[in-house]
């Protein structure tokens, strides 16, 4: 058993699990309430390539796993009760040989205070890290926004970063509306929110396993990986009580920044925050409510504050405009949950969870006064897991609800260009030259309800004659209410100054100062769509002798295209010697995606008017309006072919995989421009997105010991090459294959010189060619936890488009012009020690944990809004060493 470190707070890789001794706090009552679709039961069965972090404890002793073959530093592990309970999940990873047994990294309490990996977020996708098949953006961890708390954006095999699929107990947990990230949300565009709807605090789980190729037909919506995450228990042995504590600041922080940042005396928005205070607390309590019901209290909190100036400037004593105002912006992801689970003799277990988690980012707009508004994200998830032990298999079921939205929130409803006033005026400020800017445009969100069933039966072990056959079979379903809702507001603009002007600001007049002479009305909407999915699911694991087969299909649906999508899944694999030595394995897949609904419910109408007089009658102007449609769309997919082996060798796993995806009918967005209407706009989606991706990933784990202390090495390589005709992170929306009244080429650009279709341009993100990690976890005298990261990223191929346009594709169009932007390589190690005083039956861990230990310059470049650089871009670099101290008390 492991040390339970006060009987909640595991650490480091449950790879460590089996070679620990229990501790003396631990005792042999301290047992969780077992626990249904643990990774180690019909999870391993899944042949799925799965990289697991584990919050869970577990009681195995051997390092032998359900194959019967030596477990290495990235193997799943079994709980005893969880094996014994269900002995017949168990006999399934049997016959599926080595190597999809032993293709997990399980980490423990990736919590920061508890112990486990170093992290700039106790995030969900942060944690993957030590996965080389998971890549991250150039610009992640950049040192010029070193006070964001959101989830760093990942993809998988090529995938953008809202193609995969984010579970929480099993259902989904995906924005599927506007995921195209925060980093350019702003109150006069189109609001836009991450790819996960809820961020979860990483105290809360118990396990996350990501599937990155191979993946059950018991998964879909996806066109990349699968991320699931499972919650907590309560425990049953008695009361438990956690308090936890964690932060950094920028002085713990070495900058390292580009010459522009360097000599930027008053930083005015969140593109460079050279100030901030982070902050990361949790409090718990799980225990018994009887013998078979436990009860699960958490609260957690991430908060940064992040000290700014405004763009715009104040006049001073003398009339001269050189002040500048003080602004303060605000990041908060909070987590609420509660969660009762419980069992019966009769084989029946159950768990309630409600869990909510409202994300707010407090912004202002650099040049404009009075322009405070929220950006926010999240929301509400109820979720009813069950199983039930039949006569011939095990019924699972998930009843779920869930509420979430993503949006512009208490922003201002007018929105205001002035001249700037005379000494005594009313508007002391100035933004540009002799004009002022003021206010804002109005709220807007993207409000999401879905109510979900999912039910699947795992059959008992059916064998005819040498065969052996573990068959699941399920259904799922979903219904969805998206809803855009726009309060509308009002922009004035031709500041006209007239000191006879009467009237009200609201419109657009100071009295004795000025008048507007234009604005535009935005008038309130509110749009929504009904949207359901359905799919079916078999599967069925064919063990013959040393052979094993996977055979599976999945089919859906949806009312939104009412197409009719059968994926097939295919895996094999043979024990070549029949001994678990020597592995090949492979498989044909195809997994298919979701649509993005932000088309289908955002709308907007603009109408502009003008005036010649401060008490002249508005004038009826040309209208704005914009039709945003959701035309038929195919949906997206995926193909998928692999090849691996495995050897395990002087306790060492070693594989080499390959990995080859084919994604088509990828989103993309276009608008039409209409002659006989110059000021309006047709937009939709198209399927015109495509990407091209293979991989090359080497591996090899140990556990050990030395002397008394033990330690799990994992070295793993991957060589990829991915080619898209989606650019930036939001492809959906891609600017650059929208093309106004056909005056550019939508389909050829010039690149490096020549006229080439823009599918052959090399993908802007996500397209490091070699990715290779090491991660080291370590125990020293049972009470020291050391864990450390190294990986280094070859530097990819980005895109910076220049001014201008240049020769003609073949339809005679001009083209857009751009050049390889070359990222620089980045080496990082990241470090984290926890160390644990026990007194009695309290424990307190004090942590450390070091970001960057080397403090190199590395490369985090970013895009413009587009995906590419401009031909003004300059280089960004990654936050320097870093530091983060912790504190934990458990009971």
């Amino acid at each position: 058993m492991i040390p339970t470190f006060g009987k909640a707070a595991a650490f480091s890789l449950a790879a460590l699990a089996p070679l620990f001794a229990q501790s003396e706090i631990g005792g042999a009552g301290d047992q969780s309430l077992r626990r249904f679709g643990e990774p180690t039961l019909i999870a391993a069965a899944d042949t799925a390539d799965r990289t697991s972090i584990a919050a869970e404890e577990t009681d195995n002793q051997p390092t032998i796993n359900a194959a019967g073959q030596n477990q290495g530093a990235g193997a799943a592990i079994q709980s005893e009760s969880a094996s014994e309970a269900n002995a017949q999940d168990t006999n399934r990873t049997k016959i599926l040989g080595q190597a999809e047994a032993l293709d997990e990294i399980v980490v423990i309490d990736q919590t920061g205070g508890g112990g486990g990996f170093a992290a700039s977020t106790r995030s969900i996708t942060d944690a993957l890290r030590s996965n080389s098949k998971i890549q991250y953006l150039q610009s992640d961890r950049s040192s010029a926004r070193g006070g964001e708390i959101a989830p760093p954006k990942v993809s998988i095999r090529g995938s953008q970063h809202y193609e995969n699929s984010f579970l929480i107990n099993g259902v989904g947990n995906n924005n599927n509306i506007n995921p195209g990230g925060f980093e350019n949300n702003d109150p006069t565009g189109f609001a836009s929110g991450e790819a996960q709807s809820l961020f979860i605090d990483t105290s809360l789980v118990q396990s996350v396993n990501a599937y990155t190729e191979n993946i059950s037909a018991e998964y879909g919506g996806f066109t990349g990986g699968v991320v699931d995450a499972k919650l907590k228990d309560a425990r049953t042995d008695r009361w438990h009580v956690m308090a936890n504590l964690r932060y950094t600041q920028d002085g713990w922080a070495k900058f390292h920044l580009n010459d522009a940042q360097e000599n930027t005396v008053y930083a005015t928005s969140a593109s460079y925050q050279p100030e901030f205070n982070k902050y990361d607390g949790a409090l718990s309590l799980d225990g018994p409510i009887n013998d078979y019901l436990g009860l699960m209290l958490s609260y957690g909190r991430q908060y940064s504050k992040i000290p700014l100036y405004s763009g715009y400037n104040l006049r001073d004593s003398g009339g001269s405009f050189s002040k500048k105002e003080r602004r303060t912006q605000y990041r908060e992801n909070e987590n609420y949950l509660v969660k009762l689970n419980g069992f019966s003799d009769g084989g029946f277990e159950a768990d309630l969870t409600a869990i909510y988690a409202p994300y707010t980012q407090s912004l202002f707009r650099s040049n404009v006064k009075n322009s405070d508004y929220d950006v926010t994200n999240g929301g509400l998830d109820v979720i009813l897991n069950t199983q039930n032990e039949l006569n011939f298999g095990v019924l699972k079921n998930t009843l779920s609800y869930k509420r979430t939205s993503s949006g512009i929130d208490d922003a201002e409803f007018y929105a205001y260009t002035w001249r700037v006033s005379p000494i005594g005026g009313a508007v002391d400020w100035n933004s540009s030259g002799a004009n002022a800017q003021e206010g804002s445009r109005g709220n807007q969100d993207f409000l999401k309800s879905d109510i979900g069933l999912k039910s699947a039966l795992y059959l008992d072990d059916i064998y005819a004659g040498d065969t052996k056959h573990a068959i699941k079979v399920g259904a799922e379903a979903e219904y969805t209410t998206a809803k855009f809702e726009f309060d509308g507001g009002t922009t004035y603009s031709s500041p006209q100054l007239n000191v006879s002007a009467t009237g009200s600001k609201e419109d657009g007049i100071i009295d004795g100062e000025q008048y507007a002479a234009n604005k535009i009305e935005y008038g309130a909407l509110e749009r929504s769509k009904d949207y359901y999915t359905a799919a079916l699911f078999l599967e069925d694991e064919i063990g013959i002798e040393r052979f094993t087969f996977r055979p599976g299909v999945r089919v859906s649906t949806d009312n939104l295209t009412d197409n009719k999508d059968v994926a097939h899944r295919l895996f094999a694999n043979v024990d070549i010697f029949n001994d678990k030595f020597l592995n090949l394995y492979g498989g044909v897949n195809r997994y298919y995606g979701t649509q993005i609904l932000g088309y289908a419910v955002y709308k907007y109408q603009a109408d502009s008017y003008t005036r010649s007089a401060y008490n002249a009658p508005w004038v009826l102007g040309a209208a704005y309006p914009s039709v945003y449609e959701y035309k038929h769309l195919k949906t997206p997919y995926s193909d998928e072919y692999s090849a691996g082996s495995s050897v395990n060798f002087a306790d060492t796993l070693f594989k080499l995989e390959y990995v080859n995806r084919q994604h088509r009918d990828q989103i993309k967005a276009r608008y039409t421009y209409a002659a006989l209407a110059p000021n309006t706009f047709d937009y939709y989606n198209t399927n015109e997105g495509k990407t091209d991706y293979w991989g090359v990933t080497f591996s090899a784990s140990k556990n050990y010991d030395i002397g008394s202390s033990k330690h799990v090495s994992e070295f793993s390589a991957t060589r990829s090459d991915t080619r898209s005709n989606l650019t930036g992170l939001r492809g959906f929306q891609d600017a650059m294959s929208i093309n106004r009244s056909n005056s550019v080429s939508p389909t050829h650009v010039t690149y490096d010189g020549e006229v080439k279709l823009a599918s052959e341009l090399p993908a802007s993100q996500f397209n490091s060619p070699w990715i290779v990690t090491y991660t080291h976890m370590a125990q020293i005298a049972n009470s020291v936890r050391v864990s450390g990261v190294a990986w280094y990223q070859k530097g990819g191929r980005g895109l910076r488009q220049l001014s201008g346009t240049g020769d003609v594709d073949p339809a005679g169009l001009p083209t857009r012009i751009f050049e390889v932007k070359k990222y620089k390589d980045v080496f990082n190690v990241d470090l984290s020690v926890h160390y644990d005083i026990k007194v009695g039956d309290n424990v307190f861990t004090l942590g450390l944990e070091i970001l960057n230990l080397l403090d190199r310059e590395n490369d985090a470049s970013a895009t413009n809004s587009t995906g590419v650089f401009s031909a003004t871009s300059v280089e960004e670099y990654s936050m320097g060493r870093q530091f983060y101290a912790s504190l934990r008390y458990e009971y």
